[in-house]
C-alpha cells in the first residue's frame, strides 16, 4: 500500500516557478531578461526547488506529531458528542405485565447502537393524544350555528358567558410534515392523552393492570426563548416556566344531579423529572392511583366535552378509554385578588407513553489495557474511540483512579516531609490520577512528581463508552430494534435525534491555530467573542454579531461590563427565511462560553428582533419573457435582500441599524433579469401605514411577512395586510362542534 501524504500545497516545481516569472512585469518591469542564463531566473529556479521540497517534507510529519505540536500550545480540540434522542416503546402482543426495562438498554437504528438511560415499566395501554381546536365557523353560517347550539345547551348558558365552540382533533404526531402543537391555539389550554386498553383486552382488567403502576411521559417542547443571560460571578441562565402540571378526572367524587352544578374537577399525578420538560426534552414518571380513581364520568349526551370535561369520544376509542390525562402548564402563583394565577401556554413537537431518553453510545463493560511497567509518564491505549470521558473508568490493581485534565496539577507518589513534623500525605483522589485523549483514546499516567506511576505487574483496565458524530443523528422510526427487547416490544424514536457532532479534526485545529494564540481560549476583545463562538460544538450558527457595552433593555445607553452576542442558526425549519435560535441552540453557546468568559464580564446572548414588514411591487416585464417566472425571481431576490444570513448590500446579511428604504427595494426589483422597469413599490411597518423608510434599531432585522409582485401598479397594502381579530375579553364555555357532513 503506497502512503499518500495530505496535501499542504499542491503546487509543484514548475507551477511555482512559473507563478514567480510572471510576477516579474509587475514588481520589477525593467527585468527584461528572462532566459534560464541570468542568474536572476536561477535563483527562482533555487526557490521554487526549495521551496517544493519543504512543503513534501511538510505533508509527511505523522497526525501523532501535529497533535502533539497542539498539545504543546495548549490547544485542546473539541470531542466527538453523542447524540441524543427519545424512543417510546409499544406493548401490543406482549404480557399485561412483565417486568421493568432496565436502564442501559441498547437499541440500535441500523448499525448504529443506542442505549437507554432511564428505566421504565412498559404499560400495556395505548396512548392517544387530542385537542380541543378551536372550530373554523365561517361567516355566513356563523348566525345559524349559535342559534341552533344555543337552544341545544341552553342549560349551560349563564349570563356575560359566551360558547366558544371546537372540535376534537387528534394529535397526529408522525405526520411528514411537523407543525407544533401551540396549546395557545385551544380553547382550554390543554392537551387530553387518552388511555386506551389494547384491542382485545377487557377495559376492567386494562384498568387493573394500570393502577398503582409508573407511567412513562416523554415529552418534547418546541420552545421559543430567544434570550439568555450570563452574570458576573457565574450562571443564571433563564427560567422556561413553572413545568408541566398531569391530572385525572376527580372520579371519586359524584357529580350533583343538576345540570349548573355539575363542573369537571381534577386532582394532581404525583410526578418526577430530572429536567424541566418545559425547557428541555425528557420524561416525566407519573405515580398512578389505584384502579378506583382511574375512570371517567358517566355523561350526558349533551353535557359530554361541555367545559371542563374532556373531548367526546365516539367510536372504538370510546370503547377501549381507560381514563383521560390533562396536561397542562402549570398556573404561576399569584396573590389572590391583586396578582391572580396565571396560566401560560406551552408548545410541543411531541408527547407520549412509555418513553425514555437514549444517547448514541456502546458500552465496553471490561478492557484489559496492560500491566503496570513502574516507569514515568507511562501510557496505554483504549481500543475504540471517540471515548465518551464521562463514562470513563480506570483500573489500576482493582482500584479505581480519577481522570484530572492536567497531571501537573497531580500530587506526587511520595509523601512530603516538612522539617521534623510528621509526613504530609496527599489524599489518593490528588495521587492516583490519569489523562485522557479522547479522540486518539490515549490513557497516560504520571511521573512520581506529578501523580503516581502505575506499579510494576499491577494490572490495568477500564470500562466506558464511545461513540459520538454526526452518524447518531438519525431521522424519526429509525430506531426500530433492540437485541434485549422483551417478546411483543416494539420501540421507535418519534422525532430526529440532537446534538452528534464530529471531533474536530486536526486540519480544522490547525486553522485555528493563530486565532487560538491571540486569545488563547479566552473572550476578551470583539475578535474573541467572535471566534469563540464560531467553534460551539454542537449547533450550525449563521451569524454571530457582538455588541460591546450594548444591553438589551436600555438601547444606545453605554453599559460598562457588557457584551450582547446577537446569534441567528444557519437552518430554522419552522422559519427558513428568518433564523431564530432556540432554547437548545443557546443553551449550547453558554455552555460554550461560560468557563472562557472573564468573571466579571455580564453576557447576553440572543436572537434577532424581527421587524415585520409588507412589501408590494408594480412592474413590466420584457417582451417575451415569461412572466410567472420574473415575477417568481422578484420574490426570491428580494426575499434575499432582506435576509439575515445573505442579505444587504455586501450579501453577508442585512446589517444592524441600517434602514430599510423603499427606493431599495426599487432598485433590487429593477435589477432583476427580465424586469423592463418598476412602476411602483410600496413598503409599510407594523402599523400598517405606507411609508419611505422603516427604522430598525437594536437587535431589530426586517422580517417580509408577505410581498405582492405583479404586473402593471402595486397591489395596495392594505389588501395583501388583512386585518386580524381583536381577542375577546368575555368568558368563554367550550362547546364541542359537529361539521355538517356532505
Amino acid at each position: 500500500m503506497v502512503f499518500e501524504p495530505p496535501p499542504i500545497d499542491g503546487r509543484s516545481y514548475r507551477q511555482l516557478l512559473d507563478e514567480a516569472v510572471a510576477r516579474i512585469p509587475v514588481h520589477n518591469p525593467e527585468w527584461t531578461n528572462r532566459n534560464d542564463a541570468d542568474p536572476g531566473i536561477t535563483l527562482l529556479q533555487l526557490w521554487a526547488y526549495m521551496s517544493e521540497t519543504l512543503m513534501y517534507r511538510s505533508s509527511l510529519i505523522p497526525e501523532r506529531n501535529r497533535q502533539a505540536f497542539l498539545r504543546l500550545l495548549g490547544y485542546a480540540r473539541q470531542p466527538a458528542r453523542a447524540a441524543t434522542g427519545l424512543v417510546a416503546f409499544e406493548n401490543q402482543r406482549g404480557p399485561l405485565t412483565m417486568p421493568p426495562v432496565a436502564r442501559d438498554l441498547e437499541v440500535a437504528a441500523g448499525s448504529v447502537a443506542f442505549r437507554t438511560d432511564n428505566g421504565l415499566s412498559v404499560l400495556p395501554v395505548e396512548g392517544k393524544a387530542f385537542v380541543k381546536q378551536r372550530a373554523a365557523i365561517g361567516a355566513a353560517e356563523r348566525a345559524d350555528v349559535e342559534r341552533e347550539y344555543e337552544a341545544l345547551y341552553a342549560s349551560f348558558a349563564e349570563p356575560g358567558v359566551e360558547f366558544d365552540y371546537y372540535e376534537t382533533a387528534p394529535v397526529d404526531w408522525s405526520a411528514t410534515v411537523r407543525v407544533p402543537v401551540d396549546l395557545a391555539d385551544t380553547v382550554d389550554g390543554a392537551l387530553w392523552v387518552a388511555l386506551l386498553a389494547r384491542p382485545g383486552d377487557p377495559l376492567e382488567v386494562a384498568r387493573d393492570t394500570l393502577a398503582n403502576k409508573v407511567l412513562t411521559v416523554g415529552v418534547v417542547p418546541d420552545v421559543l426563548v430567544s434570550a439568555q443571560v450570563l452574570p458576573p460571578g457565574g450562571t443564571d441562565p433563564m427560567r422556561a416556566g413553572p413545568g408541566l402540571e398531569f391530572t385525572l378526572p376527580n372520579v371519586t367524587v359524584p357529580l350533583p344531579e343538576h345540570a349548573e352544578d355539575r363542573q369537571a374537577t381534577y386532582v394532581p399525578v404525583p410526578t418526577t423529572s430530572t429536567v424541566d420538560v418545559m425547557a428541555t426534552p425528557g420524561v416525566v414518571q407519573l405515580e398512578l392511583p389505584d384502579r378506583d380513581r382511574l375512570g371517567v364520568w358517566a355523561l350526558d349526551p349533551t353535557e359530554d366535552g361541555v367545559g371542563g370535561f374532556p373531548p367526546a369520544l365516539e367510536g372504538d376509542d370510546a370503547e377501549r378509554l381507560v381514563t383521560w390525562l390533562r396536561i397542562r402548564p402549570a398556573a404561576t402563583v399569584g396573590d389572590g385578588a391583586q396578582t391572580p394565577a396565571v396560566q401560560a401556554s406551552a408548545r410541543f413537537r411531541w408527547l407520549g407513553i412509555n418513553a425514555a431518553m437514549v444517547r448514541q453510545r456502546i458500552h465496553v463493560p471490561l478492557e484489559t489495557l496492560g500491566r503496570g511497567t513502574g516507569e514515568t509518564d507511562q501510557m496505554v491505549q483504549l481500543a475504540s474511540v471517540p471515548v465518551l470521558v464521562d463514562s470513563l473508568r480506570v483500573s489500576v490493581g482493582g482500584a479505581v483512579w480519577r481522570r484530572v485534565d492536567d497531571l501537573l496539577t497531580a500530587a506526587p507518589e511520595v509523601p512530603l516531609a516538612e522539617g521534623s513534623s510528621p509526613v504530609l500525605a496527599d489524599p489518593a483522589e490528588r495521587v492516583n490520577v490519569y489523562t485522557v485523549d479522547p479522540q486518539s483514546g490515549a490513557v497516560r499516567f504520571g511521573d512520581g512528581v506529578h501523580g503516581r506511576r502505575p506499579p510494576t505487574g499491577a494490572v490495568i483496565s477500564a470500562s466506558y463508552d464511545h461513540g459520538g458524530g454526526r452518524v447518531g443523528l438519525v431521522g424519526p422510526g429509525a430506531i426500530s430494534k433492540g437485541p434485549a427487547l422483551p417478546a411483543g416490544v416494539k420501540v421507535s424514536n418519534p422525532v430526529s435525534t440532537w446534538g452528534g457532532d464530529e471531533p474536530e479534526s486536526v486540519e480544522d485545529a490547525e486553522r485555528q491555530i493563530s486565532a487560538f494564540v491571540r486569545h488563547r481560549d479566552r473572550l476578551v476583545t470583539v475578535a474573541d467573542f467572535a471566534d469563540v463562538v464560531a467553534r460551539t460544538p454542537g449547533v450550525d450558527l449563521g451569524r454571530v454579531e457582538v455588541l460591546p457595552l450594548f444591553h438589551p433593555a436600555l438601547g444606545d445607553v453605554t453599559s460598562a461590563g457588557v457584551v450582547t452576542l446577537m446569534l441567528v442558526p444557519r437552518y430554522d425549519a419552522v422559519h427558513p427565511d428568518t433564523p431564530e435560535p432556540d432554547r437548545f441552540f443557546l443553551d449550547a453557546v453558554c455552555a460554550h462560553l461560560d468557563p472562557r468568559r472573564l468573571v466579571t464580564t455580564e453576557l447576553y446572548l440572543r436572537g434577532p428582533e424581527y421587524l415585520p414588514m409588507w412589501l408590494s411591487v408594480g412592474f413590466e416585464a420584457l417582451p417575451g419573457r415569461d412572466l410567472a417566472v420574473v415575477r417568481e425571481d422578484l420574490k426570491i431576490m428580494l426575499r434575499e435582500f432582506l435576509s439575515p444570513l445573505t442579505g444587504g448590500r455586501s450579501g453577508g446579511g442585512w446589517p444592524l441599524t441600517a434602514d430599510l428604504e423603499r427606493l431599495e427595494a426599487w432598485a433590487v426589483a429593477a435589477r432583476v433579469d427580465g424586469v423592463a422597469k418598476v412602476t411602483g413599490v410600496l413598503l409599510c411597518g407594523e402599523d400598517g401605514i405606507d411609508v419611505d423608510r422603516v427604522t430598525l434599531a437594536g437587535l431589530q432585522l426586517p422580517r417580509l411577512v408577505a410581498v405582492a409582485v405583479r404586473q402593471g401598479p402595486p397591489q395596495p397594502l392594505a389588501a395583501l395586510r388583512g386585518t386580524a381579530a381583536a381577542p375577546s375579553a368575555v368568558p368563554l364555555l367550550p362547546i364541542p362542534f359537529v361539521p355538517a357532513e356532505c
